[in-house]
């Protein structure tokens, strides 16, 4: 059985020492761009090479974040620093943006490419689907369950990557708006302001519920290792040397021992915590009691002296390397050392000072070993010593120790042996597309969240979608009625791909040919039943080469991402149709976990329609369950209805509808027929300022 992997948080060079010294078996970390974490120091290029090979050495593997949302006008700097980044040796690349992923695939194939949690994946086909576009790794979404992950597990042979450890978000990563929508700080492109940490109150809840405690499923790295899982991550770049030191450390002995002292443990949760942690997701016991926020003693508990405690695991070199050494030495003869790794099966041959005859003691097996032992500040673990000695031989320490050097500075250059790759790197030329020329008579679609009460005067739209629980028998009814219907899979597919097949063998029987996705999980379903797929908002496109992607592989359409300005829609290639949102209450959050959990009266709405949560300035924000996720929505409305022309470079119209009454629903659609502005509030969203 493989050993699972230790990976460690990375956002500075004193954090990268405490990682590996603390015994990680991996990093991860970033450049100054492109990074889901922007706040943290990071590294430059001249840094990043210095940290690559402080690991090889140590046969630390090196992971390279690029898990942002990539713009064109972008796309050749990420490129060129994909292309550094695999010039120094990195071990892989983690990214978010699909057409950047598509990209690198083709220019540089031999780089492994770990899919980010920002993409979302939850699914077995998902991870299935990711691995025959060539990922390597896909890196799960916290919110699943131990026995969904063994789904996952052995649905392909990827490599999976579980988080255990670490800050946990309200929404499904890849999935949150609220910052950008709220702040013009995108969470897609490494700003997020937390906006969830702030105070949000559902009715009878405690004032702060979107704020969940930190993740810790440490306890059950055994369990995940024996299902097959790659990687054990623990979250946390921009936190400092001393947690990510307490957190591999902790994470280490549960691995190696099966439990952690108590000290250990203390010293976690004094260093960063929320109330305490939570393994809800993992154990599937979603609740009131995963939510939790930073108390005064949460914070003052890392005292001094906790925190000199922690110093103390990286002070030295953490010896993890194994090496088993073969000593012989003869009268007269230079002494030989052979050094072998089992975990690397290399091995190297020294030969030091010859053997001389003892005129008072001989040299004994004790003496060999002690002092070929003594690794001293490095890497490297004697396991085992084996010696051929003459009778009444002998050999001066100073040349035990010489020889032994001899050898473990071979051992260090073959190991660094193992990590040289001489990538090919292909030509990058961009994509033949042409601009986008202005369209006429652009056609509106329209997205209900809640099926009842959809107004007639809809059936004139292009296509109607409605969500994927919508009776059978009011499916017909719409269509008898002139409707062109679509449906709309929820954006959480937790445990639901058998559900969702078996709905799609329904709508295919029913005449249902359209299907609106939110995840690219979704797509490998719809292809069983040769559906014509329609992106939504929520596959997060930035750029032409995710146009491009998604056309080479069946997708019909997309809506671009509403974190984009107008120009920039209107800037994409011509390749493929593109939409645009003009008006709806825009979604903020998708979260597993509904927040009227945390409420005393603990109802989930989820068969109530909407309810409310209101912010610190007494704002209501609404949500609604559905598919076994929760999404919240905006206060107010996107509206563009009287500025369209500025969207006349796009192929389709999109109008999301959520808590809108049935007169409501008639007078935006009649105000947009007439290109007029609306009553009451409402925002012109991000399409001006666009985002960080």
């Amino acid at each position: 059985m493989k050993s699972l992997e230790i990976l460690a948080p990375v956002g500075s060079v004193e954090a990268l020492t405490a990682g590996v010294r603390a015994g990680a078996d991996a990093v991860y970390l970033a450049t100054t761009q492109f990074g889901a974490r922007a706040s943290a120091k990071n590294f430059n290029f001249e840094q990043l090479e210095q940290a690559v090979l402080f690991c090889h050495q140590r046969d630390i593997k090196v992971y390279l974040t690029m898990n942002t949302l990539i713009k064109d006008t972008e796309m050749s700097l990420a490129i060129d620093t994909a292309k550094k980044i695999a010039k120094i040796g990195a071990d892989a690349l983690i990214v978010q943006d699909i057409g950047f992923a598509d990209i690198i695939h083709k220019i540089i194939p031999d780089l492994p490419l770990h899919a980010s949690t920002q993409m979302s994946i939850h699914t077995p086909q998902g991870a299935k689907w990711l691995y025959e576009l060539g990922f390597k790794r896909v890196v799960l979404a916290r919110e699943l369950s131990f026995e969904e992950i063994i789904e996952i597990v052995e649905s392909c042979p990827v490599e999976t990557e579980v988080f255990v450890h670490g800050a946990l978000c309200m929404c499904i990563s890849g999935q949150c708006y609220f910052s950008a929508v709220l702040g013009g700080r995108s969470g897609n492109r490494g700003q997020c302001a937390q906006t969830c940490r702030l105070p949000f109150t559902v009715e009878n809840g405690n004032g702060h519920d979107l704020s969940l405690k930190d993740m810790s499923v440490l306890q059950h790295l055994r369990s995940l290792q024996n299902i097959g899982v790659t990687s054990a991550k623990i979250e946390g770049r921009m936190k400092r040397p001393e947690y990510v030191a307490c957190a591999v450390n902790v994470a280490r002995q549960f691995l190696d021992n099966g439990y952690a002292d108590d000290e250990s443990c203390q010293q976690l949760r004094s260093v960063f915590s929320r109330s305490g942690f939570t393994d809800g997701y993992y154990m599937n016991r979603r609740g009131g009691n995963m939510f939790g926020i930073r108390q005064k003693e949460d914070v003052v508990s890392a005292t001094g002296k906790v925190l000199n405690q922690i110093h103390a695991l990286y002070k030295n070199e953490y010896r993890r390397i194994p090496v088993i050494f073969d000593f012989s030495l003869k009268n007269q003869q230079p002494s030989v050392l052979k050094a072998f790794l089992p975990d690397n099966n290399i091995t190297v041959e020294c030969s030091g000072n010859n053997g001389e005859t003892a005129l008072n003691k001989p040299l004994k097996k004790e003496k060999i070993v002690a002092q070929l032992s003594k690794t001293g500040n490095s890497p490297f673990k004697v396991v085992n010593v084996n010696c051929q000695i003459d009778e009444n031989v002998t050999l001066a320490v100073s040349s035990l120790n010489a020889v032994r050097r001899q050898a473990t500075d071979k051992l260090t250059t073959e190991i660094l042996h193992t990590y040289k790759k001489q990538h090919i790197f292909h030509d990058y030329s961009s994509l033949p597309y042409g601009n986008r020329i202005v369209r006429h008579h652009i056609p509106l679609r329209a997205v209900f969240t809640d099926w009842k009460d959809i107004p007639t005067p809809f059936s004139k739209c292009e296509i109607v979608f409605v969500p994927e629980n919508t009776p059978l028998n009011h499916i017909q009814d719409m269509i008898n009625n002139g409707f062109t219907i679509g449906i709309e899979l929820f954006g959480g597919m937790f445990s639901r791909e058998n559900q969702i097949i078996h709905h799609m063998t329904l709508w295919k029987n029913s005449g249902i040919k359209h299907i609106l996705i939110n995840n690219l999980g979704a797509v490998p379903l719809c292809r069983m039943f040769g559906f014509a797929i329609h992106g939504n908002f929520r596959l997060n496109v930035t750029n032409t080469h995710s146009l491009h992607f998604l056309k080479d592989n069946g997708i019909r359409d997309v809506v671009a991402s509403f974190e984009l300005t107008a120009e920039q829609i209107n800037n994409f290639g011509d390749i493929f149709p593109v939409g645009a949102v003009i008006y709806g209450k825009l979604p903020l959050m998708i979260t597993r976990n509904c927040p009227a959990v945390n409420s005393q009266t603990k109802n989930c709405k989820t068969c109530e329609g909407y309810g409310i949560i209101t912010d610190r300035k007494n704002i209501c924000f609404p949500y609604q369950c559905g598919g076994g996720c929760t999404q919240i929505f905006n206060s107010v409305p996107l509206y563009m209805g009287d500025r369209l022309r500025e969207f006349n470079k796009t192929d389709f119209y999109t109008l999301l509808f959520t808590d809108e009454t049935f007169q409501q629903k008639n007078e935006v659609l009649s105000c947009i027929k007439q290109q007029k502005k609306i009553n009451g509030n409402y925002t012109r969203g991000l399409y001006e300022k666009g985002v960080l």
